[in-house]
């Protein structure tokens, strides 16, 4: 996102008065164009309705294509183009800024994130920010960016930095080779441009729409987050710069030609209504963009055209002449917002994810986008303008950015280390949250891939002379049980089946999760392997995440009733587990169960504040399960809470995973709650 004018291409006085001249300064609409990207952005990231904000970031990127193509012509045709000065010019824009900004965010890792893989977390996307690799770090830690978790990474928004930092790294070598195209060089030049553009869109759209993964990643998620999958955004904007410069130049020459009138000129015929047309239809797109998006929008996919086309009509539109948008556009209050475009875009999100952090269930990211000004007026002004426009030679900028960047990576290596040592026992709590249990460490929670056949048997643990088998199944909830529920089932004779779907409902239509693609497919076996076969299960004892389920929906426990029916129907006895306290909600910017940094470090919170948020669904949980015949309801609640406070602590020791899954420590010590409830339902039968 930076705020380097592009070509600013006029009309011919025959047409609006003014001189033919490429003007080398910013073009005030394309600076009012980033005003309207960047309050989207934050607009969308402060909570507030604007359900498709967050493709202020495809404005950006058209925006760049068109800027840096058209600087790049532009110094090729006066012969001064070169690639160091290039790139160190890139360096003096993008860099210092966006330093600042990382060791700031550090510090406040440090003071408010926990210890425990938060702060690592953090430390790990500013040293890959600083390496341009800022949205490849995200794409392996965070996932999703719209899943709730996104939410705690303070950096998620360096993605589309790095996107940009590839996309300057790559394309300047990329244009230099459509210069050698020889002979009508601007078409040939116009149409590779185009081919590249149009495999990139082509393999974007692929991989919006896709469900299967590269490596461990889902498809769609690479087409968010990479920048081959968002070239065709840049591609957009380049092409119409290099038209642009074209014209121009042909403008240019037709104007001094004596021979030929003013008045044949295509600008004098369109001149008139044409800008003012591409305006209008630029911005309602836009508009219809926010009218149409909503959660079950794929994207970047095919609802991306929106943004691009906006954008490339925009940039058109003030190109080819002036009109009410472009003046509006060029405004002092557009044009002052988007100078400040790219401080607002560095500082806005941490302090929103910091604040929310501090103060959850609030407004706070509202007042945290608006104090955001605040740092970002003081990186423009301190930072940013004076070694932008400093005059610094090649060697020193090079040598400058590489040691700043050094700096922070040293930062980041220091708090990943260090971190965890400046409070006590959170290294401890680091280690013992890392404590896998069994489905998680044996691959028996499916995740990150398919559920497959062989899965049965690699998921069977047998003992001797079984009396029996039981069955473990639902989501990651119900495998942070299978420590605790095989030592158990083990001591009483019984072999287990631990099977279990990432964020998979346990119900035969259960929809493809971001983790497992066939989650219907798991559960259907399952309960075929159940009820369809001549060894049944002697028990069945489930656990699902509820709360954000309910969250979602009220009525989610009842989609429960059907595999509980069928299962109890087939004579086959079930355990429900309610589920744990949760530590906090997904909204709430928290990875573990122990909150705060340096500052503010806790474990323990009031069962009365969890309860606030997890009553609710417990109650809708215990009233779907005990409503079944044949259903025993297990509540390891009292475990963790003592009708005050809740600790995610046992004997001293960290018990979760993260702030709603039980790890290693927490299922062994679920154990004898689970044997007693194992032993009392089969001494039924």
């Amino acid at each position: 996102m930076t705020s380097t004018a592009g070509p600013a291409t006029r009309t011919d006085p025959g047409v609006h008065g003014r001189a033919p001249a490429v003007q080398q300064g910013k073009r005030g609409d394309i600076q009012g164009l980033r005003a309207i990207a960047v309050v989207m952005v934050v607009v969308y990231h402060a909570n507030l309705p604007l359900p498709a904000g967050f493709a202020g970031v495809d404005v950006f990127f058209v925006i760049s294509g068109f800027v840096i193509t058209g600087q790049i012509e532009r110094l090729r045709e006066a012969g001064r183009f070169t690639f160091g000065s290039f790139y160190a010019r890139r360096i003096r824009r993008l860099l210092p800024a966006m330093l600042v900004m990382l060791l700031a965010v550090l510090l406040l890792s440090f003071l408010f994130q926990s210890p425990i893989n938060t702060q690592s977390n953090t430390a790990g996307t500013a040293r890959a920010a600083v390496l341009l690799w800022g949205n490849f770090n995200i794409l392996s830690t965070t996932g999703d960016y719209f899943a709730a978790g996104a939410v705690m990474n303070p950096l998620l928004h360096v993605w589309s930095l790095s996107v940009e930092e590839q996309f300057y790294l790559v394309f300047p070598l990329l244009l230099v080779l459509t210069w050698k195209l020889g002979p009508r060089g601007v078409r040939r030049q116009f149409a590779a441009l185009g081919l590249l553009t149009a495999a990139s869109f082509a393999v974007s759209v692929w991989f919006s729409y896709a469900d299967f993964r590269i490596h461990t990643y889902p498809v769609s998620d690479i087409a968010f987050y990479s920048s081959p999958t968002r070239a065709w955004e840049f591609g957009a904007g380049a092409m119409l710069a290099v038209w642009a410069t074209a014209w121009s130049r042909r403008s240019r020459r037709q104007v001094l030609d004596v021979d030929r009138p003013v008045g044949s000129l295509w600008a004098v015929r369109a001149g008139r209504w044409l800008p003012t047309a591409l305006g209008l239809a630029g911005l309602a797109l836009l508009v219809v963009l926010n009218r149409t998006v909503d959660v079950q929008t794929v994207w970047p996919g095919r609802a991306a055209l929106l943004p691009v086309i906006a954008t490339v009509l925009l940039i058109l539109a003030g190109t080819i002449g002036t009109g009410p948008v472009q003046r509006l556009l060029s405004s002092k209050p557009f044009v002052v917002t988007g100078d400040l475009s790219y401080s607002i875009y560095l500082w806005h999100w941490p302090l929103i994810v910091i604040s929310t952090l501090l103060w959850p269930d609030s407004d706070s990211p509202v007042y945290a986008a608006l104090f955001s000004l605040i740092p970002a007026v003081l990186s423009y002004r301190y930072v940013e303008q004076p070694l932008r426009h400093g005059t610094v030679r090649l060697p020193r900028v090079y040598l400058g950015g590489a040691v700043s960047a050094g700096l922070v990576v040293l930062a980041a290596l220091t708090l990943q280390v260090a971190g965890p040592w400046a409070v006590p026992n959170a290294t401890a709590y680091t280690k013992q949250a890392a404590e896998l249990t069994y489905g998680r460490e044996n691959g028996c929670l499916v995740r990150n891939r398919p559920y497959q056949e062989s899965d049965m048997d690699k998921c069977m643990t047998t003992v001797p002379d079984a009396k029996g088998w039981v069955m473990l199944a639902g989501d990651s909830h119900a495998e942070a049980l299978s420590t605790g529920l095989i030592s158990a089932d083990t001591d009483l004779g019984y072999s287990t089946l631990a099977l279990t779907g990432a964020s998979c409902p346990f119900m035969r239509e259960a929809q493809a999760s971001r983790e497992v693609s066939n989650c219907g497919s798991l559960a259907s076996a399952l309960l075929d392997r159940a009820t369809k076969t001549d060894d049944p299960p002697s028990l069945v004892v489930i656990g699902q995440w509820a709360l954000p389920r309910y969250d979602n929906g009220h009525t989610w426990p009842e989609q429960l009733k059907p595999a509980l029916e069928e299962l109890t129907d087939a004579g086959i006895p079930v355990i429900y587990a309610m589920d744990v306290p949760n530590y906090a909600t997904q909204t709430m910017n928290r990875q573990t169960a122990c909150s705060g940094g340096f500052l503010n470090f806790v474990c323990d919170k009031s069962e009365q504040a969890i309860l606030d948020y997890q009553g609710d669904s417990r109650q809708a949980e215990f009233d779907v399960a005990g409503s079944v015949p044949g259903v025993t309801v297990m509540d390891p609640w009292d475990r963790f809470c003592d009708g005050t406070t809740c600790s995610p602590l046992i004997d001293g020791k960290l018990a979760y995973y993260d702030f709603n899954h039980l790890n290693l420590i927490g299922s062994t010590a679920l154990t004898e709650e689970l044997h007693t409830s194992v032993q009392q339902v089969l001494s039924r039968r």
